[in-house]
């Protein structure tokens, strides 16, 4: 499996290219399009020949989203989301616009909600969907046998924050308390800043160390 990062939102969100393999023509999915300034995505995609086929969003607000629809028009493939996190679709828009003066469509209805304990796979790879709300009411996280994307539940020394209105601090900690049965082995890679492991995050985040 590879996994490309490249950091396109002005708010420093992480999106993921992530394929089967490195040949040409494998199948590959895209998590958290987070700005509708796609050009370095869409280069490695078509540049590896990649054949798309969804794109997977951890969570709703703004910074994850705005690209979905660009993609879904390019390559015709499912959006995945949360439920719970609908609402946020609808406003990312609004979002965008009182964050950071960007005027952008509304975005379309996804094709496909997630539900906790749905199995997705990328060729022979397997993800288990862990809904991890606290964050945002309908965040996941995409649970592999050795990685986990975790959205903005749990970053490298920090977890996503807690204080916006449709945040759940309660929820997080039970989020995390689940985040917490993983190896230590496992490499995270967070919906912001560098990827890291459960082992060093279960010894050093402070909010882990509160549990």
């Amino acid at each position: 499996m590879k996994i490309e990062r490249f950091v396109i939102s002005p708010l420093q969100s992480n999106c993921y290219v992530v394929s089967e393999s490195e040949d040409p023509d494998a199948k590959a999915v895209v998590i958290d399009p987070g700005d509708t300034a796609l050009s370095p995505v869409l280069t490695y995609i078509e540049e590896h020949r990649l054949k798309l086929t969804a794109v997977w969003c951890t969570h709703g607000h703004f910074d994850h989203v705005l690209g979905t629809d660009e993609l879904r028009r390019r390559y015709g493939v499912p959006i995945f989301l949360h439920r719970s996190d609908f609402a946020l679709w609808q406003q990312a828009h609004e979002h965008a616009k009182m964050w950071l003066n960007q005027d952008t469509a509304p975005l379309s209805v996804p094709d496909r909600f997630w539900t906790d304990g749905d199995v997705v796979s990328l060729g022979e790879t397997s993800f288990s969907v862990w809904h991890t709300p606290g964050h945002s009411p309908g965040g996941v996280c995409l649970v592999g046998e050795s990685i986990v994307f975790t959205g903005d539940t749990l970053f490298a020394g920090t977890i996503g924050r807690t204080d916006f209105p449709e945040s759940d601090a309660e929820a997080m900690k039970s989020s995390l308390h689940r985040l917490l049965n993983l190896a230590d082995t496992t490499q995270l890679y967070p919906g912001h800043m560098q990827a890291t492991a459960m082992g060093h995050e279960r010894k050093t985040n402070p909010f882990l160390l509160e549990l």
